[in-house]
């Protein structure tokens, strides 16, 4: 083997060995995100669940106040 052919094949292997590296690097940043992503998918749905119940309650004011002020009605004949 000539020299050159060994430096080429020394480069190549290194080359590689860096993008091995960076594809671990990258699949733990990609787990890291992927946990961070489902802890604020769960955040979310408990915000959702929790407006919901507020939702609620106003509706029950609102049809209450509406109620409590609406006029009453004639008195029948």
């Amino acid at each position: 083997m000539t020299p050159e052919l060994i430096a080429i094949l020394a480069v190549g292997i290194a080359l590689a060995g860096l993008i091995l590296q960076g594809h671990r690097g990258l699949g733990a940043r990609m787990d890291r995100l992927e946990a961070r992503i489902a802890r604020i998918e769960a955040e979310l749905r408990e915000i959702r669940d929790r407006l919901s119940r507020i939702e609620g309650k106003m509706d029950f004011l609102e049809g209450y106040i509406v109620r409590r002020n609406e006029q009453p009605a004639a008195p029948a004949e």
